[in-house]
């Protein structure tokens, strides 16, 4: 299939000045989130979370499965990550790696940050290469039937998946007070597929 996205729309919406939280419709062509959905769906594992002293668990908080692909591992993957750079000015390089994530009916990832907490033991490993996250961004790949928004308790704010579209929003600094505590829904009937892209300060190798 074409998966040729320079017709489709990449309109940057914000939703919010502060924090900065926007969403882009159309940012990935149907073609590309079904590809990214094939290729993920074989290596599928139960999600983990970090721990405070600098491990990873699995956590009744995350009850998704995923799996990761490595910066540039698949042209595909190459191709997504220069068209998130170009769209919010972070460079390839300060990029994690892409996890795509499955949410099944009734799974979700309960409110959290995504930066590392510099009060906690653990940081220090996490933040030696690239420093500490300063924004996120979310592809969603298929349309849920109910349920899986992304939700911003802080802020009163749930953004619902559109097949294609990004979500992007930023932490510049790690502290409570950013207002992106943020989590998955449950997914109430159907099922959710989504990527999430983690910028850091700097290049992370």
């Amino acid at each position: 299939p074409d998966m040729n996205t320079a017709t489709l729309q990449k309109t940057v919406y914000t939703v919010c000045d502060e924090p900065t939280i926007q969403t882009v419709e159309g940012f990935l062509s149907a073609a590309e989130c079904d590809a990214l959905i094939r290729l993920a769906t074989p290596s599928l594992k139960p999600s983990t979370v970090v721990t405070d002293t600098g491990g990873s668990t699995g956590h009744a908080h995350r009850t998704s499965t995923g799996t990761y692909f490595q910066r540039s591992q698949l042209p595909i993957i190459d191709r997504l990550e220069k068209r998130i750079a170009e769209t919010w000015g972070h460079p390839v390089i300060n990029g994690e790696g892409f996890q795509v994530l499955r949410y099944a009916e009734g799974a979700e990832y309960r409110p959290h940050y995504d930066f590392f907490d510099p009060r906690l033991p653990g940081t220090d490993q996490y933040t030696k290469s690239g420093g500490n996250r300063v924004a996120t961004v979310l592809l969603y790949l298929n349309e849920v039937e109910i349920g899986g928004e992304t939700v911003f308790p802080d802020l009163g704010l749930e953004i619902k998946p559109v097949k294609g579209m990004a979500l992007y929003f930023a932490y510049p600094y790690p502290v409570a007070d950013s207002l992106t505590l943020h989590g998955g829904a449950p997914v109430v009937k159907g099922e959710k597929y989504v990527v999430t892209k983690w910028l850091r300060e700097r290049a992370y190798v």
